[in-house]
């Protein structure tokens, strides 16, 4: 009987422990590209707060190169900093942040815009790669064509996390 009253002993520290100080570790997230309708995970990477996703598209109709930069941040938004592209056209903002022009190119930095996921219509020749910390997440080609598909972050969402932004 005193063996069993000092297993529960145990297990219930552990366990009041884990949920007293669990909200003071960083969360963990995984990247998702998932199916629009069905919710299906396409696609799936673990990645951190502060880690950089850039986007690298070929315009639909203009036909020039277009990146856009953003980080993850501790709450699990994308934070948008800086686009950057060959020119201007059809969908492409026109005045983000402060704009300069770099080696022919238009870019866009201090952006500043958060964003709880993206959707969108897939195109295999519109999209050419999403990275995470430089290194290929997926390529345009990985995806159906015309799938609706939505990248978010998911994860351990803390208290800890959630209280430092709601400051």
């Amino acid at each position: 009987m005193a063996q069993r009253v000092t297993r529960v002993c145990i297990v219930l520290t552990l366990v009041v422990g884990t949920v007293l100080f669990f909200p003071f570790f960083p969360g963990s997230f995984t990247l998702r590209l998932i199916e629009q309708e069905g919710q299906t995970i396409l696609f799936s990477e673990a990645v951190h707060e502060g880690d950089v996703i850039v986007f690298n598209w070929i315009h639909s109709f203009e036909h020039i190169p277009w990146t856009e930069e953003y980080t993850i941040e501790a709450d699990g938004t994308f934070l948008l900093h800086t686009i950057t592209v060959a020119g201007f056209g059809a969908g492409i903002p026109a005045n983000k942040g402060v704009t300069t022009v770099e080696d022919g190119m238009v870019v866009m930095r201090s952006i500043d815009e958060r964003f709880d996921r993206f959707s969108w219509l897939h195109s295999q020749t519109a999209l050419s790669s999403i990275t995470i910390e430089g290194n290929i997440f997926i390529h345009g080609v990985d995806v159906e064509h015309h799938l609706p598909v939505a990248l978010l972050v998911k994860g351990t969402e803390n208290l800890w996390q959630r209280y430092r932004w709601t400051r």
